[in-house]
C-alpha cells in the first residue's frame, strides 16, 4: 500500500511579522494533528527553536528541526528537501509546518517543496505585519533593520503578498480604520484572490491554516495582481495603451493599475537612466519588454518599490526561422492574433500597480525612452 502523503504549510512573512506567533499558536491547537516543525531564520536558528519548544510547552524537542547556515530560499532548498523527507520517513508525524526566514521569497521554497515525493504543499500563509505596512506606504523608515537596504525589504513584502494562498494580516490593533482600508485595498491589488484574515497577536482558526488543501502552485502564481491586469488587457483588443478601472475602494485610497502596452524597443541607457528617478508611488512592476540592441531577446522588468531588475527570459519568435515561425502561428490562435507584420511577437507590456498613479505622465515619460 502506498504511504499516504504528508500535507505542509508554509509560514512566510518579513521579520517581526509575528510568523512565530502564529506557530506557537497553531502548536497550542494542533487540532489532532501530529506536527513536525521546521524553523529557519538567519543567526537566530537555535533562539526561535528554544523559544518555540518553550512557549508552545513542547517537552519533545525532536520535532523541531532548525535549519543551521542560511536561508532555505537560497543555499539550503536540498538539505530541506532531505529533512523533510527524513520527517516523513519516521513515521512520527502527520503535518509539516514550515516557518521561513524573514527574508526570504516564498515562491522558491515551493518550487523546492513540490519535489518532495511523500508530502504535498496543503497551504502557503504570508503572514503581514498592519503596522509595518501603514509604515511601509507612508515613511518607510521604521522598515529599515539588520542593515537590509528599503528596496531590499519593499521588495521581499511585495513578494511575500504576492505568491501565497492565504493572507494573515496581524496587529490590526496597532493602526486606525483609515489605515486598515488602505492596506486592505492595496494587498487586494497585489493579491487579489487569497484569502485575506485580519488577526490581533495571529489569534486566527487553525482550520485556516492546517488541513484546508487550498494550495495550487499553478493558480497561486497566476492570481498575482499583475497577472490579473495582464490578462484584463488581452481582452481589450488594439488599443496601444489600456487603463483598468478600479473598484470603489480602490479609487478612494488611490491604489490603482495600468497597462503599458508598446510595439517599439527600449533604448538600454535611457531605460536605465529613468530607472533612477523610478516613480516612488509605484508599488509594483512587472512585464516583457526588448531593447532595439538586443532585438533577439525578449527581457522580464520587475519592480518591488524601489528595486528595479531586468532579466533575460528567452529568445522572441521573429528571431526564429520563418518555418519555425509559421508552424507555432499555426498552433497558437493568441500568438498569432498578437503578431505584428514588422515587430512579430516582440513588445513591451507592463503592469503598474500604485497609489495615486499619474498615468499619462508615465507613459509619456516611457515614451520618451522607445527607439522610434
Amino acid at each position: 500500500m502506498a504511504q499516504k502523503k504528508i500535507p505542509i504549510t508554509l509560514l512566510a512573512g518579513y521579520l517581526g511579522a509575528g510568523k512565530t506567533t502564529l506557530l506557537n499558536h497553531v502548536l497550542n491547537n494542533q487540532q489532532g494533528y501530529k506536527v513536525a516543525v521546521i524553523v529557519n531564520d538567519i543567526g537566530e536558528v537555535n533562539v526561535d527553536a528554544k523559544l518555540i519548544a518553550k512557549e508552545a510547552n513542547i517537552t519533545d524537542t525532536s520535532s523541531l528541526v532548525p535549519l543551521q547556515n542560511g536561508c532555505i530560499c537560497c543555499t539550503l532548498k536540498s538539505d530541506l528537501v532531505k529533512q523533510i523527507e527524513q520527517l516523513v520517513k519516521s513515521g512520527k508525524f502527520d503535518y509539516i509546518l514550515i516557518e521561513a526566514s524573514g527574508i526570504c521569497e516564498p515562491m522558491p521554497i515551493a518550487q523546492a517543496l513540490e519535489t518532495i515525493s511523500g508530502g504535498y504543499i496543503d497551504g502557503v500563509v504570508s503572514v503581514v505585519d498592519a503596522n509595518r505596512m501603514a509604515t511601509e506606504f507612508g515613511n518607510a523608515e521604521g522598515l529599515l533593520k539588520k542593515d537590509m537596504e528599503e528596496e531590499d525589504i519593499e521588495s521581499l513584502l511585495v513578494q511575500q503578498i504576492e505568491f501565497c494562498n492565504t493572507i494573515i494580516l496581524n496587529k490590526v490593533d496597532l493602526v486606525n480604520e483609515e489605515q486598515l482600508n488602505k492596506i486592505r485595498a492595496v494587498i487586494k491589488k497585489l493579491q487579489p484572490n487569497a484569502r485575506l484574515i485580519e488577526a490581533t497577536q495571529c489569534n486566527v482558526d487553525v482550520k485556516d491554516i492546517l488541513g484546508t488543501k487550498a494550495f495550487d502552485f499553478e493558480k497561486v502564481y497566476a492570481s498575482a495582481g499583475w497577472v490579473a491586469e495582464l490578462e484584463k488587457m488581452e481582452e481589450a483588443e488594439g488599443h496601444e495603451h489600456v487603463h483598468m478601472e478600479e473598484d470603489d475602494d480602490e479609487d478612494e485610497y488611490g491604489i490603482g493599475s495600468f497597462v503599458y502596452y508598446r510595439r517599439q524597443a527600449f533604448d538600454r541607457i535611457k531605460l536605465d537612466q529613468y530607472a533612477n528617478n523610478w516613480p516612488k508611488n509605484v508599488i509594483r512592476c512587472k512585464g516583457v519588454m526588448w531593447f532595439k540592441d538586443e532585438p533577439d531577446m525578449a527581457y522580464v522588468l520587475e519592480t518591488s518599490g524601489r528595486q528595479i531588475v531586468a532579466g533575460y527570459s528567452g529568445s522572441w519568435l521573429a528571431s526564429a526561422p520563418k518555418g519555425e515561425q509559421q508552424k507555432v502561428l499555426a498552433q497558437d490562435p493568441q500568438m498569432r492574433k498578437d503578431w505584428d507584420e514588422k515587430y512579430g511577437d516582440r513588445m513591451i507590456k507592463l503592469v503598474f500597480i500604485g497609489q495615486h498613479l499619474d498615468e499619462k505622465a508615465i507613459s509619456d515619460d516611457l515614451d520618451k525612452l522607445l527607439v522610434k
